[in-house]
């Protein structure tokens, strides 16, 4: 883990939920909550650290899903080893922890955020009636001044129209999300692809026509099952590397 500390900093652009994240998990890798042992309950986390039950669910929820955590009833949350025979992908490094270990700045510039008409393609998608508003955020993320990624969100008006007060600049949509109950995201999906890149990748990224970039679709959902993010985003294939873990199946 590269947030070593026992203390959250708020302060700083890496999301609460991360911060908490690493703190756990370091916790259990270093032996300070052995194998077996319960971690502290979500009340006395809140009290600790003084966050919000929300973001102390996905720190855990995230941690459950990797396998370091498992949740019993009756008998709390407790620590196990990552099952041998589980096959998933790690959720990628938050783009601002992943560009300050680099010692890079860190830097995101909103383009456009606005609230527009359901196509029929994000109807199909997100599950929306063809009179359903959704917004349309899209950003720039850079490392020092260089572009790194883009990223177009669309999230359901209804839903998530409170996020239009807040500043993403600086702010993390998916802590935003986390932070109301009924936009709370408990699942994502991503499709990763590659592919040249196009005009408009060559403006924005400042690459070279047919240079790679690697397309990521993300969907998040609440526990419900209801799509709070549609999303892509283009990263630059020649400064961006990303680690799949995967364990192999016993046969």
């Amino acid at each position: 883990m590269f947030f070593q500390t026992d203390e959250l900093d708020k302060t700083i652009p890496i999301p609460l939920y991360y911060q908490l994240k690493s703190i756990l998990l370091n916790d259990i890798k270093s032996g300070k909550i052995a194998v077996g042992q319960t971690i502290p309950t979500e009340a006395e986390l809140q009290e600790r650290y003084q966050i919000s039950r929300s973001t102390i669910r996905q720190a855990i929820s995230e941690l459950v899903h990797e396998g370091w955590l498992e949740r019993r009833t009756s008998k709390g949350t407790i620590v196990t080893k990552p099952r041998q025979n589980a096959s998933h992908i790690h959720p990628f490094e938050p783009f601002y922890q992943q560009v300050t270990r680099l010692g890079k700045n860190p830097r995101t510039e909103v383009i456009e955020l606005r609230i527009m008409d359901t196509t029929q393609e994000l109807s199909d998608a997100m599950n929306l009636d063809k009179n359903d508003k959704v917004i349309s955020m899209f950003r720039r993320r850079f490392a020092d001044d260089e572009p790194m990624v883009t990223i177009q969100n669309f999230l359901p008006y209804n839903l998530c129209n409170f996020i239009l007060s807040h500043d993403f600049k600086s702010e993390s949509l998916y802590e935003v999300l986390m932070q109301n109950s009924k936009s709370s995201i408990e699942n994502t999906k991503t499709f990763i692809s590659a592919a040249k890149a196009t005009a408009k990748d060559v403006q924005l990224l400042q690459i070279k026509l047919d240079n790679p970039v690697l397309y990521f679709r993300t969907i998040a959902s609440t526990a419900e099952g209801i799509i709070v993010d549609y999303a892509y985003s283009h990263y630059r294939g020649d400064l961006n590397t990303f680690e799949i873990d995967v364990r192999p199946q016993k046969i």
